[in-house]
């Protein structure tokens, strides 16, 4: 019988060899290929978790958001909503819209934390609805302190311990100590300060100077005066009230 001679090649090195040598070396290269797409797809995949891990973080920018606090453009904002619905959404610098319907409470605003004794300015460019107080709110921890400087509508107290003149304006002073109420430290008791002018007018520029207000406190409010915690340019609304607001803070 004839040998089948096309199996052998050149030194007598048989085709079939080569053949096998050829698929070894295919598969190496598949393999190799298989491992770059892996990687590349793997690669992929992070970049899309950092993009999402920007809006997740908690920063809130030119976006609504509800209950909570947070920055926007180097301010700090701050939203507590209690029944209805309320919807904080920040603009530019210190520029922000509040928007509440049927609200139990609504505290909500832009400014800073922590707080000072700064002088502050400020615009209500909108003002519609129902609505009880526009103006400075702050807390101080230790003593746990809660403040009001009304610049348009007011909030009331128990107890006047007089007057204090600030900024053109004169100002009623009272306190009111709030019994397990919620607080920046849960549910705890506390002393409101509450300066009331509420004069205020809509798409003007106005000045709070704090240390006029903080200082009448300190000597006169009896209850001391602690150390710094959020600051900002507030609305305040409830018994079910509706309404927005757009104001800027600087």
């Amino acid at each position: 019988m004839k040998k089948n001679e096309f199996l052998k090649g050149k030194n007598g090195v048989h085709s079939l060899e080569l053949i096998k040598k050829v698929f070894s070396l295919s598969a190496v290269f598949m393999l190799l290929l298989a491992s770059c797409t892996e990687e590349s797809s793997d690669s992929k995949t992070i970049d899309k978790q950092s993009t999402n891990s920007k809006y997740s973080s908690g920063f809130v920018s030119d976006k609504t958001a509800k209950n909570g606090t947070g920055t926007s453009n180097g301010f700090f904002w701050s939203l507590y909503q209690e029944g209805g619905t309320a919807d904080l959404t920040n603009g530019s610098a210190g520029n922000f819209t509040i928007t509440y319907s049927n609200v139990t409470d609504v505290v909500g605003g832009k400014g800073w934390n922590p707080g000072s004794a700064r002088t502050i300015g400020y615009n209500i460019g909108v003002l519609s609805g129902s609505y009880n107080f526009v103006g400075i709110y702050g807390w101080t921890t230790s003593p746990l302190i809660e403040y009001y400087v009304s610049e348009k509508g007011s909030i009331s107290g128990s107890t006047s311990f007089g007057t204090v003149s600030s900024d053109g304006h004169t100002y009623n002073c009272t306190k009111f100590q709030r019994v397990n109420k919620p607080s920046i430290q849960g549910t705890a008791t506390f002393w409101q300060y509450i300066d009331n002018w509420g004069g205020a007018s809509t798409g003007k520029n106005n000045t709070v100077t704090m240390a006029n207000h903080i200082d009448n406190w300190k000597s006169k409010g009896g209850q001391g005066f602690g150390t710094y915690n959020y600051q900002i340019l507030a609305l305040e609304a409830f018994s079910g009230k509706s309404g927005s607001i757009n104001a800027t803070v600087w």
